[in-house]
């Protein structure tokens, strides 16, 4: 069996991942290809029985040119929205993600962004890096705020324990949930509730054909004149030109991002040339401890797949053609 993973070694490290696979005597080929070079994400796949895929999109018209060779995608992290699940179960491949694994990690990068957009962190570094001395700037205080989480999944739990340990309000929103579980978090009745209480939104909810460019105008005119926008999540659930518009009047003093809804960024984006914006490269989940959770759970879950077993985290089994290969 082989395993085509869609990382460069040289650039990722995917030692575990490499050395569990090939001891269980998997051949790996470990070439990274631009998430828009279809033909050649299609060459490296027609030669796998399994793909560990990055951000490549995996769309019917792909997913059906591999029917019959590639068998199991394991995505390398949680959002699944560049798959499509049930044009995947149609050509009998399985999808398979890694629920949980880099929550902590991203969880501590929007601390990171909450952080520097109210204490202007960055530009006082490159300040000072630049001979500005004293680069001090008057920036505002996390304690005392209000902080509203977008959506009450892993990350987000992992965020409120971290913020524990400032004098917060935490506030939270999430249409699946019915209690927080979490003495130090209150759960509000609507998302526009939660805009219009918080004085920093951190977004953490998938992007689902509901959620793309659902945090809008109607969200951003409720928030409160000066406040932050955090997004650790998906850069599609923003609508970029009107966040433009609300940093630029005013109504958010500042946004901390560590996702676009094009990624790298396309030219002309303005949220590039934006002072009050600061945008780190979706690293969110590149830790060295969720690298080897993550590598861990995907090598376990390959094999598994391959013994006959189905892993937990495959996600889309309902729409899965499975033959006795596949079934638990």
């Amino acid at each position: 069996m082989k395993v085509w993973i869609d990382f460069d070694p040289q650039k990722a490290d995917i030692r575990y991942l490499l050395e569990h696979l090939e001891t269980s005597g998997f051949e790996t080929e470990a070439v990274s290809v631009p998430a828009g070079n279809t033909e050649e994400i299609l060459r490296h796949a027609a030669g796998a029985d399994a793909v560990v895929a990055a951000m490549e999109r995996w769309d019917e018209e792909k997913l059906a040119a591999v029917e019959g060779k590639v068998r199991f995608i394991q995505k390398y992290g949680t959002g699944l929205d560049t798959i499509d699940l049930k044009a995947a179960g149609r050509h009998g491949i399985a999808v398979a993600n890694v629920p949980g694994a880099n929550a902590a990690s991203v969880a501590e990068v929007a601390l990171l962004h909450i952080l520097n957009v109210g204490r202007k962190f960055v530009p006082c570094v490159s300040g000072v890096k630049n001979g500005i001395w004293p680069a001090t700037i008057t920036g505002t205080e996390l304690d005392g705020k209000t902080v509203g989480l977008m959506g009450f999944g892993r990350v987000a739990r992992n965020l409120a324990r971290m913020l524990k340990g400032f004098r917060v309000k935490i506030l939270a929103y999430d249409p699946f949930l019915s209690s927080a579980d979490d003495e130090n978090v209150t759960l509000v009745k609507s998302a526009e509730m939660l805009f219009s209480e918080s004085d920093i939104v951190s977004l953490h909810i998938p992007s689902t054909p509901e959620t793309k460019g659902s945090i809008d105008a109607s969200l951003f005119g409720l928030m409160k004149k000066g406040s932050y926008l955090i997004n650790t999540c998906r850069g599609d659930v923003v609508n970029e030109a009107d966040l433009v518009s609300a940093l630029k009047s005013g109504r958010i003093a500042a946004a901390g991002l560590d996702v676009l809804t094009h990624e790298p960024p396309e030219e002309g984006n303005e949220l590039m040339k934006m002072d009050n914006v600061f945008i780190s490269s979706h690293m969110g989940a590149e830790s060295f401890e969720s690298g080897v959770r993550s590598q861990k759970i995907m090598a376990e879950n390959i094999e598994d797949f391959f013994r006959g077993k189905m892993p937990a985290s495959v996600r889309n089994a309902e729409f899965l053609k499975c033959d006795s290969a596949c079934e638990n």
